[in-house]
């Protein structure tokens, strides 16, 4: 365990630099959570306890995932302005999903073929107040249509710009929505080495620029995704990036 805090400090001294004279702040992967102070798990196992995340491809572009306690469907209580939040990604970053659902636990979506990996996040009756749990399927099918994904610092969907500065992300415009999933802007990553997942939620700083206290598992190639709501719309700006 000692091994393995000091390489995760390692590379954080080079994340540090990489986002130096940024907002955004970027922690071990071994500090407590923000839900029960329990440390983050990068949602790297399908089950914990009792409980597992079952996924599986009835069929062409077709992906089911179901939630079980003891092999049985559970309920949940509220969890960021929801139930369970599925987030699902290909393994190439080429693709990104995020759902809330209410019950029952299970959850059917279209995607694309290749290797799949799907997060839960759900507070489950009866504890724990956050479980994040993550398996990966093989989906055979037919290429979807491409999302719009960027491979630089700056999204753009025609209307409003984004320019992702560290873990800090600046609008074209001034912020203008309501808050989402428990906060003015909510952002997930998945580093495509292992295709561990983490989330935060974001601070409003000079009324156009989100800021997050980001925890990570170390280096690597991430896909984040950054859900606001401006004029109205649910915006979902997508970013590929080295750390």
């Amino acid at each position: 365990m000692k091994s393995k805090a000091i390489a995760v400090l390692l590379v954080l001294l080079g994340v540090g630099a990489t986002l130096g004279g940024v907002y955004g702040q970027v922690f071990l992967g071994e500090d407590e959570g923000h839900h029960d102070g329990r440390v983050f798990t990068f949602a790297l196992d399908s089950q914990s306890g009792a409980d597992e995340l079952v996924v599986s491809s009835p069929g062409p572009n077709l992906l089911d995932a179901e939630v079980l306690r003891a092999g049985q469907s559970i309920s949940f209580d509220d969890l960021h302005d929801g139930e369970a939040h599925y987030f699902v990604t290909t393994a190439d970053l080429s693709w990104f999903s995020h759902t809330s659902i209410s019950e029952p636990s299970d959850y059917r979506m279209t995607v694309p073929p290749g290797d799949v990996r799907v997060v839960v996040q759900a507070a489950p009756s009866g504890g724990p107040d956050l479980l994040e749990l993550g398996a990966s399927v093989v989906v055979e099918g037919e290429a979807l249509r491409e999302q719009n994904i960027t491979d630089t610092d700056a999204w753009t969907n025609g209307s409003i710009t984004v320019q992702r500065q560290g873990f800090d992300f600046v609008l074209s415009e001034p912020w203008n929505g309501n808050d989402v999933y428990e906060g003015p802007a909510f952002l997930t990553l998945f580093r495509a080495e292992d295709l561990t997942f983490t989330h935060a939620h974001a601070e409003v700083i000079d009324g156009n620029r989100f800021s997050f206290a980001v925890t990570l598992p170390g280096l690597g190639d991430y896909l984040a995704a950054l859900e606001f709501e401006q004029d109205g719309e649910l915006v979902t700006a997508l970013y590929r990036f080295t750390l």
